[in-house]
């Protein structure tokens, strides 16, 4: 017999275990099965309603075969078991990651922000630094990713906009930097210079092209006073710039196994990748061909990613691109790990907008409320962005700037007008944000994806892309009958309230990333005020009773009215570390992350740690279509199983819940296998 045992600190189980144990008869012990892994002693946290907590768990190739106490494991205890004693740790179901990016959670060597903020000062020898160390060749693109586009990016007199910064570090290279959001990006002078209209004739980007040929993406461009596109591009804006992909800079790369090494590590062993090109199907295949997954995947497959603004479907591309995820779903039918019965949709982009641009540059999710136009103030001393007051939209100057918008497109008469009013003319605007796509093709396209049996995953920031989405899946319910998968909104910022109604009566799944939901007042000022008239000292930035902090990832209300909370990182958004204790803590806390500042991002929408450990385990599984066979500690399931170095649900009961985050994974068992050990674990055998 070899023996495992854990090492550390043993702390006392502050929660008497309750529940039944699985009870040995001389007959069972006689049926019982030689485990290949035993774990006795600990505090094994099921997420089964008539087990919730055990002692001990023994599993038999890749299936769980006992559960309960430790006196009853020992019948399954054989010369050839790996017998490991807790010593009172905890142990989980693995966790489900249902809106990641795997591709994109391996730092490469590349050129890259870190999601560090700069000044646009900063910025230029930076960047410079990068073309020098990488020795791009004139011509080349430099592409940076994780670049802090809420953080940082302070104005110069040198360099009063990002085009111009970028124009400064280089003006023989085409340079896009993307934000660490995936969906923010900027580009120089060069790089708007290679846009091409649908014809492929090299048009680029201009004050003059946005009024024509690129008139539809204009609220997804930045433009300066004097309406030059300023260097930001948000959405399908960015594909304009015929810049490589998100992820080409994967290729050529083995980074498969060191993306199994990090979800390994992290706990994760269940994930959806939440916008899967099919070109990126094989290296799933590869890996699991060569014996290396740790984890399972659902391709959320999408069509066009980030490919050009000709690649993503249109109304008449439905019915051939449903066909083509169908001969994907089928080609993976067999595979152990992998399945390709999910598909990404778009709904609307991000809901932050920029107070450093002049003018201010509004969000673009779509929302069921014109944005608000707030004038914006730089204090030169602080580097911090100071509320002045609000754009009257309806007075009788912004009714005449709106009937002849042509007359302020820069020159003379911007000037006096802000000269005369103190903001820019183009501040009377009213937006409601952009869908992504018209309502008549995502209605269809979710209507024919649900009729050929895929679970839709539909990225969906503001309440009115939330109620489109929301809108769909009933449609598609009503057309097609239930058919029991688990559609998805994923991110989910502000939902209104009659929504959040009905997507508890329709049992849609709600994915949140809950890292998002602290208060971070920097961020704040980007989306706040455009959504809700705060008073210019800001003391009411975290007042609940305006409309978006009192709707604001609603997480809390979502679960009571019957929808199902997820979790899901969105990494490499924010931070390539999928930090699932991270989100716990934070689902849990929604406050400052050591807890030592009074702000809170909505307290009556913190979930108490058993839902949010649900929300990473049964109801992963169950958004997944997979709680079946995983998601809990149950005799029959996968033995998919994690072991921790702390207690969370003492962390949390006990008033440490800032403490969560610290939480390390020490054992991950998949499909049986001990595919993760930290190397602080000592092995007896």
């Amino acid at each position: 017999m070899r023996t495992t045992l854990l090492a550390g600190v043993l702390p006392a189980l502050a929660t008497l275990l309750s529940a039944c144990s699985y009870v040995q008869t001389p007959a069972d012990q006689q049926r019982a099965p030689i485990a290949d892994h035993v774990f006795t002693n600990g505090y094994i946290y099921t997420v089964n309603e008539a087990q919730p907590v055990a002692r001990a768990v023994a599993t038999k190739g890749d299936t769980i075969v006992y559960v309960g106490d430790s006196q009853g494991a020992q019948a399954f205890i054989g010369d050839n078991t790996e017998l490991h004693d807790l010593a009172g740790k905890m142990m989980l179901p693995g966790f489900h990651d249902v809106h990641i990016h795997p591709l994109g959670i391996v730092q490469l060597d590349i050129c890259d922000f870190k999601s560090e903020p700069m000044s646009l000062v900063q910025m230029v020898p930076f960047l410079q630094d990068c073309i020098a160390r990488y020795e791009i060749p004139e011509g080349e693109w430099l592409v940076v990713p994780q670049w802090s586009f809420a953080e940082g990016n302070q104005p110069s007199a040198d360099y009063p906009t990002l085009r111009a910064a970028l124009d400064a570090a280089s003006s023989k290279h085409p340079i896009l930097i993307r934000g660490n959001d995936g969906h923010h990006a900027a580009a120089n002078s060069l790089a708007l210079a290679n846009a091409e209209d649908e014809h492929g004739n090299r048009v680029g980007i201009s004050k003059q092209t946005l009024k024509a040929v690129f008139s539809g993406y204009r609220e997804l461009v930045g433009v300066d006073a004097q309406g030059e596109p300023s260097g930001g591009l948000t959405e399908s804006a960015i594909a304009l710039t015929g810049a490589p992909g998100f992820f080409d800079a994967v290729k050529g790369r083995d980074i498969m196994p060191e993306v199994a090494r990090i979800l390994a590590q992290s706990g994760i062993t269940s994930i959806q990748d939440a916008a899967t090109d099919p070109e990126h199907l094989p290296l799933y295949q590869t890996l699991e061909d060569r014996g290396k997954m740790t984890f399972r995947v659902r391709a959320a497959l999408i069509k066009g990613f980030d490919r050009g603004v000709h690649a993503k479907p249109k109304l008449k591309d439905i019915d051939a691109t449903v066909a083509e995820f169908a001969q994907l779903r089928e080609a993976y039918r067999n595979s152990r790990y992998i399945r390709a019965d999910g598909a990404k949709i778009f709904i609307d982009g991000v809901i932050e907008g920029n107070p450093l641009a002049e003018p201010p540059t509004l969000p673009n999710a779509a929302v069921l409320h014109e944005y608000q136009q707030p004038v914006f103030e730089l204090d030169s001393d602080s580097a911090q962005v100071m509320l002045k007051g609000y754009v009257d939209m309806d007075s009788a100057l912004c009714r005449a700037v709106r009937a002849d918008r042509s007359r302020y497109d820069g020159g003379e008469a911007v000037a006096a007008f802000k000269q005369a009013n103190g903001y820019h003319p183009h501040q009377c605007l009213k937006s409601r944000g952009v869908l992504e796509h018209d309502e008549i093709f995502i209605q269809r396209y979710i209507a024919a994806l649900d009729k050929a049996g895929f679970t839709v995953h539909a990225h969906a920031i503001g309440d009115r892309a939330v109620r489109t989405a929301v809108d769909a899946f009933a449609q598609a319910r009503q057309n097609n009958g239930d058919n029991g998968l688990c559609h998805a909104i994923g991110h989910a910022q502000l939902i209104h309230p009659d929504d959040q109604q009905r997507i508890g009566e329709q049992r849609l799944c709600v994915t949140f990333t809950h890292a998002w939901s602290h208060p971070e007042p920097a961020y704040e000022m980007t989306v706040a005020p455009f959504v809700d008239k705060l008073e210019n000292d800001l003391t009411d930035l975290y007042n609940t009773e305006h409309y978006y902090m009192g709707n604001v990832y609603p997480a809390r209300s979502i679960q009571q009215l019957g929808g199902i909370v997820t979790a899901g990182s969105d990494a490499p958004v924010d931070s390539r570390d999928p930090r699932p204790f991270v989100n716990i803590q934070q689902a849990v806390t929604r406050a400052d992350a050591d807890l030592t500042g009074n702000k809170v991002l909505n307290a009556a929408e913190r979930l108490d740690i058993h839902s949010v450990i649900a929300a990473y385990t049964l109801n992963g599984a169950k958004a997944l279509n997979q709680s079946q066979r995983l998601g809990s500690i149950e005799t029959g399931k996968k033995a998919d199983l994690i072991v921790l170095d702390q207690n969370i649900v003492d962390l949390a009961t006990q008033g440490r819940a800032s403490k969560i985050s610290d939480t390390r994974v020490l054992l991950t068992l998949f499909d049986g296998n001990v595919v993760y050990r930290e190397s602080a674990v000592k092995s007896n055998k």
